[in-house]
């Protein structure tokens, strides 16, 4: 992981590509995949969990872009805080 940044701008610059990534992950397609794989074409105990492990990864994924945005507001915080105490 890089170093993070210590300036405001630089901070702030992290925290919005952060938050592009966390926008790209919320378009993502593994995101409802588990709808495109449906149980009306196969049926047994492997579909079932392959279902059940695409509501997983799926849901991972909208945890990853909660975490990314979580992130990128902390990063703004910080930078606010600079801001504060180079005034």
């Amino acid at each position: 992981m890089p170093p993070t940044p210590t300036t405001p701008d630089a901070l702030r610059a992290r925290a919005t590509q952060l938050r592009s990534v966390a926008s790209t992950l919320d378009r993502c397609e593994a995101i409802d995949l588990h709808r495109r794989a449906g149980d009306d074409t196969w049926i047994g105990p492997t579909p079932r969990r392959c279902h059940d492990d695409l509501i997983t990864i799926g849901h991972l994924v909208l945890l990853a872009g909660r975490d990314l945005r979580a992130a990128a507001h902390d990063l703004d915080r910080r930078a606010a805080a600079l801001d504060v105490a180079g005034a």
